[in-house]
């Protein structure tokens, strides 16, 4: 696995929000070991980039530790995070090296934010830090990841603002994933179209970089609606090239931070790869905007390794 390049790392499964598209609040208390978290530092011998997630990785008390193991040894890193504790973790997590955080951000109020995650106080917890970010911590790069459904859809171009306002650099856009999830059974295929043509104009002149095919995460608007049109790469999926996700509970390392939520089988991790290399545009579904544009221009994770 020495062609990675980019390293998804859980390292806890269990967590503080109680969001309504994932269940990893319901999971005991769980973390990797310092021992495979060592074994799978020595095994990716090019990884440039080592993003954390969980679970919600800052619950780990080691995550500064772990994050400068890998400054130690040149590894950028990332973080994912829902933002709850990210005020109180912020200091150590920059002076152990942190290079990047990433926030999940759904809505534009806390009103909406907060529903969404099953979490009150949130939103204004994320807002207040990420306006410390900028104050105090200038060199961190910032990304806000939004997973869209139907409840968020319409808020999207008031985020835009609240983005632009706090200085987000990154935005990416994830169109909610769940199998039982259905545009139309949610939104009329007018209303959908009417929403979504308002937030295509409302990013025509912001400053932020939208990730990937974020800005047409519905691909073709009729088909995206009916569940028949999907975002996914167009052809080989050479992301899988040089990505992994480790899932050390599991001690898997996958070919994509995507593939976990798959239900296929495989008898060595190589063969897995490969197959996803070669069928992956074909049998994925949903695939987010960001991973099938890297699937595509695989060039551009090479020109800057935060491009992913």
């Amino acid at each position: 696995m020495n062609d990675i390049k980019v390293l998804y790392l859980r390292i806890n499964q269990y967590c503080n929000a109680h969001c309504y598209m994932c269940d990893f609040w319901k999971n005991s208390k769980s973390e990797i070991t310092d021992e495979k978290f060592e074994n799978i530092l020595n095994i990716m011998k090019k990884v440039e980039l080592i993003r954390f997630t969980g679970g919600e990785p800052l619950l780990c008390e080691k995550l500064p530790q772990y994050i400068a193991k890998c400054h130690l040894r040149g590894i950028k890193t990332s973080v994912i995070t829902n933002g709850l504790i990210l005020d109180t973790k912020l200091d150590a997590l920059v002076e152990s090296g942190l290079d990047q955080i990433v926030i999940s951000v759904d809505g534009s109020t806390s009103e909406l934010h907060d529903s969404l995650r099953g979490t009150k106080g949130l939103w204004k917890k994320i807002d207040k830090t990420l306006e410390q970010i900028v104050k105090e911590y200038p060199s961190l790069h910032i990304r806000v990841n939004t997973v869209v459904s139907e409840k968020n859809l319409s808020d999207l171009p008031n985020l835009v603002q609240w983005l632009e306002k706090r200085q987000v650099e990154q935005w990416s856009i994830i169109p909610i994933k769940l199998d039982t999830y259905k545009w139309h059974n949610k939104i009329t295929l007018e209303d959908f179209k009417r929403e979504y043509l308002n937030f295509q104009k409302s990013i025509e002149k912001c400053n932020i970089e939208l990730m990937g095919y974020s800005a047409v995460w519905a691909g073709n608007i009729e088909n995206f609606w009916k569940g028949d049109g999907y975002i996914r790469p167009k052809g080989n999926c050479y992301l899988t090239r040089m990505v992994g996700f480790y899932d050390p509970f599991l001690d898997h390392l996958y070919p994509c931070n995507c593939i976990p939520h798959r239900k296929l089988s495989f008898s060595s991790t190589r063969g897995e790869k490969d197959w996803y290399f070669e069928h992956g545009h074909e049998y994925c579904k949903g695939c987010e905007p960001l991973n099938a544009y890297c699937a595509d221009f695989p060039e551009k994770i090479k020109e800057n390794i935060f491009n992913f």
